[in-house]
């Protein structure tokens, strides 16, 4: 009986010393367990071909209508703005771009930047050229009757209606 007793209590002390001692670190994945990884995009995606349609002397509304509301907007230099982008891809790699707009009197005087693409498919890839088709779904197009019939608040006036 005592044998018994002071096996169980070696194999108890065993355990715990063993159990405390893992060889495995904490974050581990198996090989055979792949976690989705996906691109990570932030700031101003600016291209060759935006920075193409400005001008000189254009105002600062039509510069943010083409290259969009600029990223970095110091309060210390309110006639900067500087358009920053960087991709992050799922396999690592780092792409950034940077591209900087000076204003005079309210109107573009200097632009410039490094590491732009020409197009939108050189740096996303040729999924980002395909064009989703906008048209309205079957269920979301109006029923016949109710193109052809009166106003639902009353009278002659009818609702426009898509067609």
């Amino acid at each position: 009986m005592r044998i018994l007793r002071l096996n169980l209590i070696l194999c108890s002390a065993l355990a715990l010393g063993v159990s405390a001692c893992s060889i495995i670190p904490d974050n581990y994945v198996p090989s055979f367990v792949k976690p989705y990884k996906f691109d990570i995009q932030q700031g101003n995606f600016v291209t060759q071909q935006d920075v193409a349609r400005l001008q000189v002397g254009m105002t600062k509304e039509q510069v943010r209508f083409i290259l969009g509301t600029p990223l970095l907007n110091d309060a210390f230099h309110a006639n900067r703005w500087d358009y920053v982008y960087r991709l992050l891809r799922a396999d690592g790699q780092t792409t950034q771009s940077r591209y900087t707009v000076i204003f005079e009197n309210e109107r573009l005087a200097r632009h410039g930047g490094e590491n732009l693409p020409a197009s939108p498919t050189d740096l996303l890839g040729p999924d980002s050229a395909t064009k989703v088709p906008t048209e309205p779904l079957p269920s979301e197009k109006p029923a016949k009757d109710i193109q052809d019939s009166e106003s639902a608040v009353g009278g002659t006036d009818r609702a426009p209606v898509l067609k």
